[in-house]
């Protein structure tokens, strides 16, 4: 953009494509006054305020995104949305590799299916099934050390590997804070930790210890 901006600083007139992102019609307009931040557009059908446009400016290989700030008598004011990569990327959701060997429950009486997980985040997975071929889009995941299967869904197929959406069921804070088997551990049980923590487990069989 540092080139565009030295090149046609100033008063200079330059003749650009303006896109309508969404009847994606394009017009031929003029650009004014462009700065780091924007320009003014003259000859343009569009008066709406705050409506995204794009514009194609000649040596440049990536249309510029734009927001119409201001409605002037001749032209518009137009500030540039430029996209920050850095940002993009922090919100992508970490996926860490990993190796899992699990089973799909695909219901309707159908027997569990083997499967090898290849990657997780918080919101899905991805695994690897010889048999996806014969697994519907709504399943269940049972992963080793989990007591209960989670439930998800196939967003896509590829050679053998499927994309999953899990669908978490997290507790709420009034349903954690009802539960009556959770309480806070007692001056025992808090003893126990200095020294007899067996002996004072033992005494409480119902309490499971942490692994």
């Amino acid at each position: 953009m540092k080139e565009i901006f030295d090149r046609y600083s100033g008063g200079s007139n330059i003749m650009v494509l303006v896109l309508d992102f969404e009847t994606l019609d394009c017009e031929e307009a003029v650009a004014t006054d462009i700065t780091r931040s924007g320009c003014r557009i003259r000859d343009t059908s569009h008066s709406e305020k705050n409506k995204l446009i794009g514009l194609r400016l000649s040596g440049l290989d990536k249309m510029v995104k734009g927001k119409i700030r201001d409605i002037l008598e001749e032209d518009v004011r137009v500030s540039f949305l430029f996209e920050d990569v850095t940002k993009r990327e922090k919100r992508k959701e970490q996926r860490r590799t990993v190796s899992i060997a699990a089973s799909v429950i695909p219901g309707h009486g159908m027997p569990p299916v083997s499967c090898q997980i290849v990657d997780a985040s918080l919101s899905g997975c991805r695994f690897f099934c010889n048999q996806l071929d014969q697994l519907p889009d709504t399943i269940a995941l049972r992963i080793p050390g989990m007591d209960l299967p989670v439930g998800g869904s196939i967003v896509w197929r590829a050679n053998g590997y499927a994309g999953v959406k899990m669908n978490w069921q997290f507790s709420g804070k009034t349903e954690f804070m009802a539960a009556k088997t959770i309480r806070p551990p007692s001056l025992a049980e808090k003893a126990g930790a200095n020294g007899s923590r067996k002996k004072t487990l033992a005494k409480q069989p119902h309490i499971i210890p942490a692994r």
